[in-house]
């Protein structure tokens, strides 16, 4: 069982990778449902992809910034690293979702069902990332309090929650732009 679950791992690594690289030809005619299905999965192995990416970066820098920081800084890669690591599960996690085939079977409505499923979990990722930025700018404000203790805990773990709440709501958008694009593209197909 731990063979299979580490080659998964690896495989899974390499797909988002090869995903990376492959262009989403929205702009090109959908001639069957399954482009529809193709460039609906492509989407999601990108955004998952680059939320990998984004993971990955801040588990290497914030280990490499709490070494080389201190005060702020270091408080700051602390946070960023956390932030890697329940994102770095997340990523692993939604990335089985997505890979299993339920998602491209059935008929135009249960591909209808799908769509509005991807819609409501942007839409509530989305929600989530706003709440972010301010949650972050709370933890920076907390940290001018007089008499606080450790100001540049809140400080460092404010701003690193400004950020990746930014981060996240960019994506999570253009991502959802992505998938109302397609599912325009393929209304001949899957429209009630």
């Amino acid at each position: 069982m731990a063979n299979k679950t580490t080659l998964l791992r690896s495989d899974s690594i390499r797909v988002l990778y090869q995903s990376l690289q492959k262009p989403l030809r929205l702009h090109e005619p959908y001639v069957a449902l399954s482009d529809f299905d193709a460039r609906c999965m492509l989407i999601l192995y990108k955004h998952t992809a680059i939320f990998g990416c984004w993971s990955s970066l801040n588990i290497i820098f914030g280990v490499l910034g709490m070494c080389l920081g201190s005060g702020f800084w270091y408080y700051w890669w602390l946070m960023n690293f956390v932030w890697g690591i329940i994102n770095f599960v997340i990523v692993m996690a939604f990335f089985e979702h997505i890979a299993e085939s339920r998602f491209q079977q059935g008929n135009a409505m249960s591909r209808r069902q799908t769509q509005w499923h991807i819609e409501k979990m942007m839409l509530l990722n989305i929600g989530t990332d706003l709440v972010y930025p301010f949650v972050g700018l709370l933890l920076r404000e907390h940290s001018f309090v007089p008499g606080v203790l450790h100001p540049d805990i809140w400080l460092g773990f404010g701003w690193a929650v400004v950020v990746q709440g930014v981060f996240l709501f960019i994506q999570d958008v253009i991502a959802y732009r992505l998938h109302l694009k397609n599912h325009h593209n393929a209304s001949a197909f899957i429209t009630l």
